[in-house]
């Protein structure tokens, strides 16, 4: 059954993160006031990540390791193609920038640094935190240990307490995001509490999680806002436990709403917008803010995104996805 209001938090931690971009940059005189609380954006991304964690767990249950790959490929990589070449073209129109086409395949990887390329668009990151996390995913299921979650869940979240308190393993970045574990674990155990009940393992994990991410929380703002206050790490830190008692009502059925096509088209919007809207819609305020004020501009740019994001799903990423998910199950299928 899917769940409505998970569509509303995702485009919400989505709009967050644009609004921290257009209205929070140093160079912004944009709106003052409003910016005090649009610099709390970027934590629209630590709630993708535990979005992420629940719908991976659900995308994971009772499929093969090939069926998993192929349903987290076609989630992330057609729209993530077109949103590429969308930035490409904007950039290459208004800016210096300028970009080879050895980049720009690396980019449709999202292995490019790995290929010695610079991202196109900063926002890649965070694809490539999701994209260790299917990786991982991918292995638990394909060595038949997935249901086990008590063990590996159990062994990520010892690891990442010792990584926050110590730094260590070192290595733990190579196979996941030790910043960003307490996250995805948070998804998880919401995931488990609703499937398998409020039991005690479940919370057990849901609030050590909590715990690991307030620290986080408090420690990573210095790095999204400039010389943020004491004050202001903690309302970083209030902020996701606000997203940790959302995501748990909605789990265990206290948050319900009725499914309206309004919702779902929010929803899913919210990937393009998200690839879309930082360098190349900050790149185009810049540009033309001698035509209108920095405040119109903002409010035209979110609009345009919008826009562009909605024929991004609704003329490629919707009608490609199917046929080219079909093609590969369907190979899949012949191949065993």
């Amino acid at each position: 059954m899917r769940i409505v209001a998970l569509d509303l938090l995702r485009f919400f931690a989505a709009i967050s993160v644009v609004l921290y971009h257009y209205i929070s940059r140093p160079e912004s005189t944009a709106y003052p006031l409003f910016s005090e609380v649009a610099k709390f954006g970027y934590l629209g991304v630590p709630l993708f990540f535990i979005i992420s964690g629940y719908v991976i767990a659900l995308s994971a249950n009772n499929r093969t390791a090939f069926q998993f790959a192929i349903s987290r490929f076609i989630r992330l990589y057609p729209a993530l193609w077109v949103c590429v070449i969308f930035t490409v073209i904007v950039l290459s129109s208004i800016t210096d920038s300028q970009f080879t086409i050895l980049q720009i395949m690396a980019n449709f990887t999202l292995l490019n640094e790995y290929m010695g390329f610079e991202d196109v668009d900063g926002v890649y990151w965070t694809l490539k935190a999701e994209l260790r996390f299917y990786a991982c995913v991918f292995l638990l299921i394909l060595f038949g240990v997935f249901n086990k979650y008590r063990i590996w869940l159990s062994v990520w979240l010892l690891l990442t307490m010792i990584h926050v308190a110590f730094g260590q393993p070192y290595f733990m970045g190579w196979f996941i995001s030790p910043g960003y574990s307490s996250f995805f674990i948070a998804g998880i155990a919401c995931y488990l509490i609703q499937t398998n009940g409020k039991g005690l393992f479940n919370h057990f994990v849901l609030l050590s999680s909590l715990v690991i991410s307030s620290f986080r929380a408090f420690d990573q703002a210095a790095g999204f806002m400039e010389y943020p206050s004491s004050v202001e790490k903690l309302i970083s830190v209030i902020i996701v436990w606000a997203f940790y008692v959302f995501m748990y009502l909605l789990v265990i059925g206290k948050i319900q709403l009725k499914e309206r096509s309004i919702f779902i088209t929010l929803g899913a919007l919210t990937y393009p917008l998200y690839l879309i809207h930082n360098t190349a819609g900050k790149a185009i305020i810049d540009q033309y803010s001698y035509v209108f004020s920095e405040e119109v501009m903002i409010i035209l740019m979110i609009i345009f995104m919008l826009f562009v994001a909605w024929v991004i799903h609704v003329a490629f990423e919707r009608p490609v996805s199917t046929p080219i998910k079909n093609y590969l199950m369907s190979t899949l299928a012949k191949s065993k």
